[in-house]
């Protein structure tokens, strides 16, 4: 056990050493690499494998119950069916509609003053000063006739622009990689692939709607951007959100994307577990991992037969699993018992994300689409999926 520990910052802003004395005397010393703003990854570093391409490994000996990854909300966005009950601001959920209203756009709602005051003004983690975005938000509801989904993805999209445009004068052009721009930049996304033409021209109707709102934006510099550059932006956040819980057993209200905790690899056995609250996402070892070693959280539901995951990284992130469970329960047929969990809690996931967890537990699933609030129909999966 761990009998004291305390940090020290470098010269560089986003470097920082820790140093750990145990009881026996011996003094561990680790090093962290800081993004957008408070973001850290700890004992891990970004590596590369020709089977797996960018991924997260261990810089040095992790131990069980490990922080790794230490992620802030880079955007976050409240469903369109739950706007009304969810603070835009502090995302704390009202027990039935809130009154308190932004009366520009009559989009975002607040469960105090204080809250759409400050929201106004300041905005909040994973959240633009709603002054930047009120203007396009009034002008958002033609792209509701796309689909929620649709609608969701777009909306999280705008906050992500304008979060971007809010940073983009503090950051050097040296820095601009280890930055969250950066990061984003870097995120896997996939090119539209139209099956038939009017799924090019739906595409091309729902991104001059969405050029429309960038234009009544007053921080938005940047030439329209194209059809296919603005599928691009979708993509990233389309293959990198995670889901944002209402309570531990209840429905999705919304969709978050925590950047440093993007770069971590699917596993159907993963060493890590993902941990969170709206403002923030960490990413916590399960087991011991040597230094050098994979760091991996699972994508899905891992408890589902090797068909039904390997089908499920097909649909949604393009790939398939040739981890080696996957392989070997491929290899004989096997069937995996279904595992019972302890600790109060799970991980869930997203229908447009990876891991969305809930405090405590390891991995366990989430429908592909968030259901509406009453949960009564079945979710309808985001078109644009089906079209990368």
């Amino acid at each position: 056990m761990v009998e004291d520990a305390f940090a020290a910052v470098l010269c560089r802003p986003r470097c920082e050493v820790t140093l750990r004395t145990a009881p026996s005397g011996h003094v561990s010393l680790r090093t962290s690499v800081v993004h957008a703003g408070d973001g850290c990854w700890r004992s891990a570093r970004m590596g590369s494998s020709a089977a797996a391409g960018r991924c997260m490994v261990a810089a040095s000996q992790i131990a069980p119950d490990d922080v790794v990854c230490d992620a802030p909300a880079y955007c976050v966005c409240t469903f369109e069916e739950w706007r009304k009950r969810v603070c835009a601001s502090c995302f704390s959920l009202a027990s039935g509609r809130l009154t308190v209203r932004c009366p520009n756009c009559e989009h975002a709602f607040y469960c105090s003053e204080q809250c759409r005051t400050r929201h106004r003004i300041e905005g909040s983690v994973g959240s633009a000063p709603h002054g930047r975005v009120c203007a396009a938000l009034r002008r958002f509801a033609p792209l509701r006739k796309y689909g929620k989904s649709t609608a969701n993805v777009l909306r999280l999209l705008l906050e992500a622009l304008a979060c971007r445009a809010d940073a983009a004068d503090a950051t050097d052009a040296a820095d601009a990689a280890d930055t969250a721009d950066g990061l984003f930049d870097a995120l896997v996304h996939h090119p539209p692939h139209w099956s038939q033409p009017k799924e090019a021209q739906e595409w091309a109707r729902v991104s001059a709607a969405f050029r429309t709102l960038l234009s009544r934006c007053d921080w938005w510099h940047a030439p329209p951007p194209s059809d296919d550059e603005l599928f691009a932006l979708v993509s990233r956040l389309d293959s990198n959100i995670f889901g944002c819980f209402v309570r531990d057993d209840g429905a999705i209200f919304g969709h978050a994307c925590y950047l440093q905790a993007a770069t971590f690899n699917h596993s159907c056995e993963p060493n890590c577990v993902a941990m969170r609250g709206v403002a923030r996402m960490r990413i916590v070892a399960q087991e011991a991992v040597a230094a050098g070693e994979p760091l991996t959280i699972s994508y899905i539901d891992a408890n589902r037969p090797v068909h039904a995951r390997r089908k499920d990284l097909s649909d949604h992130y393009h790939f398939t699993c040739d981890c080696p469970r996957c392989t070997a329960e491929a290899a004989n047929g096997a069937v995996r018992t279904k595992l019972t969990y302890g600790g109060g809690g799970a991980l869930r996931r997203d229908a447009a994300g990876k891991d969305a967890p809930r405090r405590g537990g390891v991995a366990s699933p989430l429908p592909k689409a968030p259901p509406p609030p009453a949960a009564a129909t079945k979710p309808t999966r985001p078109w644009f999926e089906a079209l990368a």
